[in-house]
């Protein structure tokens, strides 16, 4: 059985969920809106403001590049930029290596990117975790082939997505507690700049605390300092369709400030099984940049999407029956299975402000305020027993239930959250020639409510509620609950970090500290529960860098980090309860640990026609955390684990050229040996998995690339080859290995009017259609009974993602 305390993944009290419309808009009106706006400007393509005709059409300006700056002093890059030290490499836009794969990098430590050149010719429906899938130690498993939904997860170096840190626009991205990017809310494709994918670490003064397999780091366009737009149609198999239309101000008379705003509407059927996806998305940013290097950034992002959940097959099921194992496309009375009761909705608002300040010469200001909102609701088929149901530890008591069968009913566990974010970013930074210096502070602050209720079901099977309104009561009128939570937590770090420039700037050596306080409380609202909980830790962080610059082409890094992760849960820290027996299901603790690594890292990067990296790491592990996902009383949860300490070694690589003759091709890869250095404690029973392979680490990774664009035709080839990989702690059960690939194909056509960077594009995905288990959902210690002093520790079934088969998408889309 699994050594695991189970934390909910979803989340609110009802009350706290506004009911969501789900009627669409017809897809006339759509249309009708965004041709309306469209045409609005294609018609004054022969009357151009005075501004415009004072200004050059130039290419540069149609694609969303800031205007020429000043020579600015010697300062720190923008609040955005700071924090995770990325550099931006100014080349045209086809002139990147690898198809825009491999940009020039220079911190001292591996990092990896991809940049527009190469997002532009992905379909337009995709996430940020597919659009990195090919970059060494990167593994992405996806179960939706176009990325319209978060059906995923990621490893990088065999270090799960909990132990990722993930920054967007200067703030930190993913859940606050469980610490997953649903990636998809954050941005449309269409609007994505640069993504950085640090593999072995995070920056020192990067705002993130789970970041011991590194960080992912996405920024946005800037918005265009000449009024216009961007228009976007597509179609796709599985009646897939996105719309996407952004409106870019220009600089706005003799402000200075550049804004750019956009809308999108997806929709697609599932690829397998019944159900629907969509998603309303609203992107904004704005710029303003003043004097010698003072910036200000305002970024708002609003996403809303429904989705049915698929299932997730263990081994055997997948055997038998392939991709036709799903959920049922009509309702019995009495199954669980049908599809209309597992469906997700939720609403997300990110907000950021980067700010860069300077003050002389030498002294700048970063500080970066943000603010995320987050709250939804997972639905999920259970039963209930009308009258021998347990609301805590507390009989409920007559549930007045229809539909019995046997004493029981069908109804949805609506498993609501709502999750509140303040915080902000700031750094002090003291710059002269041979000395970068920067002492900084983030303060975080999280307020989130967890409620699963349950509601009943109408005669076809649909719930009263997706969000929880008018839930099932008990006998004496409180709303029967399995879970309901409310958690507080806050968050203070100090960093401080000086870099020395030494051999007339060929050495640079940084050395660092942070420290980073974390204080968690919360309150358990089911009757017979132990009802407070707090903990406080208080965690140090001391590393070094060294990065050599051979010569112009050639670099030489090495760094030597700590890094940590807190629990990724809530409920981990109070006892659940069967809602069937009002026993104990798992018993929390105030006392979990946070994962602690060591690692060191050691590599070289050449940059020319040929661009090249390369590097060796190895890591150290403390409390190894995993999180896995399970059900528990009808409603999907999150499972915790603490597998104790493990080692990982490895290789990574990339290659690429610049385009030569039109072609650009990109080659990575990745060889992981990663052990596991003790039994893990099941049940006062020390299963033995000393010495195994950890699950989630495969052993070999690879990608190819190859990239074609003559500023006319374009075009786009990626390979993927994931190793086998193991789902338990005592490796007896395990995923085959999988080879996929991608398509991209286009035309662009010549400018007319106000009309540029028209083209037309067709995406071909998984064109081989594999089938293919993805990853692992949900990942028990051992899958086979084992024998330990005698006694025997159960075993549990994994269940795994299914890989996305085919799809097709083709797409139209213009500048203006």
């Amino acid at each position: 059985m699994p050594a695991t305390v189970i934390a909910d993944r979803t989340r609110p009290p009802a009350g706290m969920i506004t009911a969501v419309r789900h009627r669409l808009p017809s897809h006339g009106y759509r249309y009708a809106s965004l041709l309306l706006l469209g045409s609005t400007f294609l018609l004054h393509a022969e009357e151009p403001t005075a501004l415009a005709q004072a200004l050059p059409r130039d290419k540069a300006a149609h694609h969303n590049t800031p205007p020429a700056k000043p020579a600015a002093p010697n300062t720190k890059p923008s609040a955005k930029t700071a924090a995770v030290e990325t550099v931006d490499v100014s080349a045209s836009r086809h002139d990147i290596a690898g198809g825009g794969l491999l940009p020039q990098q220079t911190v001292a430590r591996a990092q990896s990117s991809v940049t527009a050149d190469f997002i532009n010719r992905q379909s337009p429906t995709t996430n940020t975790l597919s659009l990195i899938a090919t970059l060494p130690g990167a593994v992405v498993s996806n179960s939706d082939p176009l990325g319209i939904s978060d059906r995923s997860s990621i490893s990088i170096r065999g270090m799960n997505g909990n132990e990722i840190g993930f920054l967007f626009e200067g703030m930190p991205a993913a859940d606050a507690f469980y610490n997953l990017p649903d990636t998809s809310e954050w941005a449309d494709s269409e609007n994505i700049g640069r993504i950085d994918v640090a593999q072995g670490s995070a920056a020192l003064a990067a705002p993130v605390y789970n970041s011991v397999g590194g960080t992912v780091t996405q920024e946005l366009i800037e918005p265009s300092d000449k009024m216009g737009g961007h228009f976007d149609f597509s179609l796709g198999n599985h009646m897939t369709n996105k719309d996407f239309l952004r409106f870019d101000s220009g600089t706005l008379g003799k402000t200075g400030i550049r804004t750019f705003t956009s809308f999108s509407y997806t929709t697609n059927n599932n690829w397998r099984g019944p159900g629907t996806n969509n998603r309303y998305h609203v992107d904004f940013k704005a710029v303003k940049e003043w004097g010698a290097g003072n910036s200000a950034h305002v970024v708002v992002t609003y996403n809303r999407a429904f989705a049915n959940k698929v299932t997730n097959p263990s081994l055997t099921q997948w055997k038998k029956n392939g991709i036709s194992y799903n959920y049922s496309g009509t309702y019995t009375p009495g199954a669980t299975n049908y599809y209309g009761l597992f469906g997700q909705l939720r609403s997300t608002m990110r907000i950021s402000a980067p700010i860069h300040l300077v003050a002389t010469r030498n002294v700048s200001f970063d500080i970066t305020p943000y603010y995320m909102w987050m709250s939804g609701a997972v639905d999920s088929g259970t039963q209930l027993s009308d009258t021998g149901s347990y609301n805590g530890t507390q009989a409920a008591g007559a549930l007045g239930l229809d539909n019995l069968i046997g004493g029981k009913a069908t109804v949805a566990s609506v498993a609501g959250y709502a999750q509140y974010t303040t915080g902000v970013y700031s750094a002090l930074n003291y710059n002269t020639k041979y000395n970068d210096f920067s002492v900084g502070y983030w303060y975080s602050n999280l307020t989130q409510n967890s409620l699963t209720s349950y509601v009943p079901l109408s005669a076809d099977g649909t719930p009263s509620s997706m969000t929880g309104k008018d839930p099932i009561t008990t006998a004496n009128g409180n709303v029967l609950a399995s879970k309901d939570l409310h958690f507080w937590q806050n968050l203070h770090s100090f960093f401080i970090r000086d870099t020395v420039k030494l051999l007339h700037d060929r050495l640079e050596l940084t050395g660092g500290f942070k420290l980073v306080y974390l204080d968690r409380t919360g309150t358990n609202e089911l009757p017979g529960a132990p009802y407070k909980i707090s903990s406080a830790t208080t965690t140090y962080l001391p590393r070094f860098e060294a990065l050599f610059h051979v010569d112009r082409q050639n670099d030489v890094f090495f760094d030597a980090n700590t890094n940590f992760s807190a629990p990724t849960s809530d409920a981990a820290y109070f006892n659940s309860y069967n809602i069937s027996t009002g026993k104990v299901a798992v018993t929390g603790t105030s006392n979990l640990k946070n994962e602690y690594a060591i690692s060191e890292e050691l590599g070289f990067r050449h940059r020319g026609f040929v661009n090249a990296s390369i590097s060796l790491f190895n890591y150290n592990f403390t409390n190894k955390q995993i999180s896995t996902s399970t059900y528990i009383s009808g409603a999907l949860t999150t499972a915790y684990l603490n597998a104790g300490g493990q080692t990982t070694r490895g290789v990574s690589a990339e290659v690429a050229l610049r385009p030569w003759h039109h072609i650009a091709p990109y080659l990575s890869g990745q060889y992981l040996h990663a052990r596991l250095d003790n039994d893990i404690n099941v049940g006062g029973y020390p299963l033995p998995t000393s010495g195994k392979v950890a699950p989630l680490s495969p052993k070999f990774v690879a990608a190819i690339g190859l990239a074609y664009d003559d500023g006319r035709y374009f075009g786009d080839f990626n390979f993927s080859y994931i190793d086998s990989q193991y789902s338990t702690f005592m490796d007896d059960e395990s995923i085959a290995a999988r080879k996929t690939a991608n398509v991209s194909l286009g035309y662009r056509f010549k400018d007319y009017g106000r009309m540029h960077d028209t083209k037309l594009q067709l995406n071909l995905i998984n064109i081989g259609d594999s089938k293919y288990l993805s990853g692992v959902f949900s990942m028990p210690t051992n899958a086979k009974a084992v024998t330990v002093q005698g006694h025997t520790i159960t075993g549990s079934t994994p269940t795994y993602y299914v890989g996305g088969a085919f799809a097709v998408v083709g797409g139209f889309s213009t500048g203006f």
